[in-house]
């Protein structure tokens, strides 16, 4: 199939909107510690965040998997892997079965999701490229949206009901499978010999990003866990409308994977910065919150910033990254993504216990700070950068 065509993209785009769904049952929380009051709110966290460490896993694993099965077989099985473990919840109570099933779904999704990225990057460069890896972002905040305010109105049938989303995961199963090929696209002339020739290479950039968007992600983690907590102690709001409110944050980050490619012409190098500081802003807003209203505001511009900062990332790994070592380039940060998920309850559980303080609004204050100082060196570090030139487009004559 044309990889210019429609259905081609669609299809190959659809597996993006799994990579982010373990997320979408998070305000579900404090419905399960009620129903297992035996365990701990962090062994309760635990089965939001053990889902990144099955991914972590299976991202390494894929690599391996690829060479012997192939792309498409490899995020076939991935794939079908999430969809069974995902709904496993709906039918038991056993805390280890759920744990269990938790890392499998984020085992299935680790398996593809490293290929959700790096096929944009072998397949599209340039402009195209940063096109779809805006619409691959979009993708997957569209499906959230759809996740989260599913799960917000399945809440009121209990939490069991809520992973009855999962089974949303047919749909990309079956077009990916019908419309996307195993091959890979290939290099013509003399360039096919460089490129098979060449073995993946570490770079500072992937280094850099890398360790950027593990500290990104332990906040974003610990921001998104803690709305529904933070609603019920400041006594505003209830986990149904935190979930609610959750959904329009990945709406906007929606239309911010749609205009990405045009706002990264004008803000350049500066959208990584721009984009966290002012995600940074909206997280101590929200702390400071008294309504719905202001906290509904915050959460939207939140997850603008958020989704234009994100792919921005991706990008300027890709551009810094030859063919051969774009897969490595996503691995690393899609690893140190799950990384900080995964260790984000911890570091917030610690930050807690050396302050003292075990509310929500403090876990979003200390967020918001560790945030806005990500964007500071960020700002820094672009404005001390030589703006890219641009080569003038030859024309024929």
């Amino acid at each position: 199939m044309d990889k210019h065509g429609w259905l081609f993209k669609a299809s190959l785009l659809s597996i993006a909107t799994l990579t982010n769904a373990a997320a979408a049952v998070q305000v579900t929380v404090p419905m399960i510690m009620k129903d297992l009051p035996n365990q701990s709110q962090a062994s309760i966290e635990l089965l939001m965040s053990v889902t990144s460490f099955g991914i972590l896993l299976f991202i390494l694993l894929s690599n391996f998997l690829t060479r012997l099965i192939g792309n498409k077989k490899t995020v076939v099985l991935g794939v079908a892997i999430a969809v069974i473990a995902g709904v496993i919840p709906m039918f038991t109570e056993n805390y280890a079965v759920l744990l269990a099933s938790r890392f499998m779904f984020g085992a299935g999704v680790g398996l593809f999701n490293s290929l959700a990225i790096s096929l944009i990057s072998i397949y599209y460069e340039g402009k195209e490229r940063d096109r779809l890896i805006g619409f691959e972002n979009a993708a997957a905040a569209a499906a959230t949206t759809i996740f989260t305010w599913l799960v917000g109105y399945l809440m009121s049938f209990g939490w069991h009901m809520t992973f009855g989303v999962y089974a949303l995961g047919v749909i990309p199963l079956i077009m990916f499978g019908l419309f996307v090929s195993d091959k890979t696209p290939t290099v013509t002339g003399a360039a096919t010999s460089t490129v098979s020739s060449q073995k993946p290479k570490l770079n500072a950039t992937m280094i850099g990003y890398g360790i950027f968007m593990f500290i990104l992600f332990v906040t974003y983690f610990g921001m998104t866990v803690k709305i529904a907590p933070l609603f019920e102690q400041a006594g505003y709001g209830t986990a149904a409308e935190a979930s609610l409110i959750s959904g329009i944050s990945a709406a906007t980050g929606f239309v911010a994977g749609v205009i990405f490619g045009s706002i990264k012409q004008i803000l350049g190098r500066y959208m990584i910065g721009l984009g966290t500081l002012a995600g940074a802003v909206m997280v101590l807003v929200l702390s400071m919150s008294q309504n719905l209203i202001l906290s509904g505001v915050a959460i939207a511009v939140y997850g603008l910033a958020f989704g234009m900062a994100v792919p921005a990332i991706y990008s300027a790994v890709a551009a810094k990254t030859d063919e051969a070592s774009q897969n490595l380039g996503s691995t690393i940060l899609l690893v140190a993504v799950n990384m900080g998920v995964f260790l984000s309850p911890y570091v917030f559980q610690l930050i807690a216990s050396a302050f003292g303080d075990t509310s929500a609004v403090f876990s979003m204050r200390v967020d918001g700070l560790l945030v806005l100082a990500l964007a500071v060196i960020t700002l820094v570090t672009a404005s001390l950068q030589k703006p890219e030139r641009v080569p003038k487009p030859v024309h024929a004559k």
